[in-house]
């Protein structure tokens, strides 16, 4: 396992770390222009950075990470927020869409800043004591059994904050299922480590589920393969949810050896999101038809057990909705 990893905030730093060789994909992707000083700002791990050079599509792996201007485009049906989490807000770190389940967005703070990002536009603020805010809402809503921990990347945070927002939950016998979605096994494996101990330990006071978001398999390294065998061990339930995105897993090849892939890391497909509609992403659209072909597709590939579920959120909506 790396060392902790350089975070790249410069794109002329990123370049030049990626070196000449990616010249051609990168003019093939800037072809319409690369935003230098995006509205969503850069941000890349050394980690993903090595995987791009070693993969067998830099151009997937590119396209998810480095900002164009097409971003700044307005497109009809693309807004700030697609699937209406400022509504279903309860506090300043709580969301409530799903009957007794609870959001938490734990941290402003991701090992990436992915392009298509449905909260690119989120208004972030870091809570100064997040556990503390959740145990005070825990308090009067003893009805809610499940409590997922999201942001930005809950794994960010510190050992100590980390730690401390896991007991403020803890501390509420209604809450029997604790879920973190985290993009950094693939982006930071560093800092999921940090938490080792805590992981280890949780599966005895929680059903623990860990939804990691993985788009394509060359993401998926030695690193990941460790990380998730040993949450597994642990008694960790492992899933995956994956965006479907124009240019980067939208064939049934790329999404066949995505499973695979996981699969053969003790992880299970989980969701195939179709894109929300935040601003600046359109150009990562598939359309719902060419998803359910795809979808078709892979079910003659695979076992069913592998094929994830094509869903879309909708605001307001009760649950994920079947495309």
């Amino acid at each position: 396992m790396e060392n902790p990893g350089t975070v790249f905030t410069q794109i002329s730093d990123f370049l030049d770390y990626l070196g000449s060789d990616f010249s051609s994909v990168i003019s093939k992707l800037s072809k319409d222009g690369l935003d230098l000083s995006p509205k969503f700002p850069f941000l890349c791990s050394r980690h993903f950075a090595n995987q791009i050079k070693n993969s067998s599509n830099p151009e997937a792996l590119l396209r998810e990470v480095l900002p164009l201007t097409v971003e700044r485009k307005n497109i009809p049906g693309f807004v700030d927020d697609p699937v209406g989490d400022l509504p279903a807000g309860k506090s300043d770190c709580v969301i409530q869409k799903y009957d007794r389940r609870a959001l938490i967005v734990s941290t402003a703070t991701c090992g990436v800043r992915c392009r298509f990002c449905f909260r690119k536009n989120y208004p972030f603020q870091n809570i100064p004591d997040v556990a503390s805010e959740v145990s005070n809402w825990l308090d009067t809503h003893s009805d809610v059994w499940e409590v997922i921990l999201s942001g930005g990347d809950p794994l960010t945070l510190s050992p100590g904050a980390f730690r401390d927002l896991v007991e403020s939950i803890a501390a509420h016998p209604s809450v029997t299922t604790l879920r973190i979605h985290t993009r950094l096994p693939v982006m930071r494996p560093d800092l999921v480590i940090q938490h080792f101990e805590l992981l280890r330990e949780l599966p005895t006071r929680f059903n623990c589920v860990l939804v990691s978001h993985v788009n394509h398999a060359d993401e998926l390294d030695e690193d990941s393969a460790a990380l998730f065998a040993h949450l597994k061990i642990c008694g960790w339930t492992l899933l995956n949810q994956s965006v479907l995105l124009k240019g980067i897993n939208d064939s049934p090849d790329k999404l066949t050896t995505l499973c695979r892939k996981l699969f053969e890391q003790g992880v299970l497909p989980y969701y195939l999101h179709q894109l929300d509609h935040a601003n600046g992403v359109a150009h990562f659209e598939v359309p719902d038809e060419r998803a359910r072909e795809l979808i078709a597709e892979i079910r003659t590939k695979l076992p069913g057990y592998l094929v994830p579920k094509l869903v879309r959120e909708i605001a307001g909506e009760k649950s994920k909705t079947p495309v």
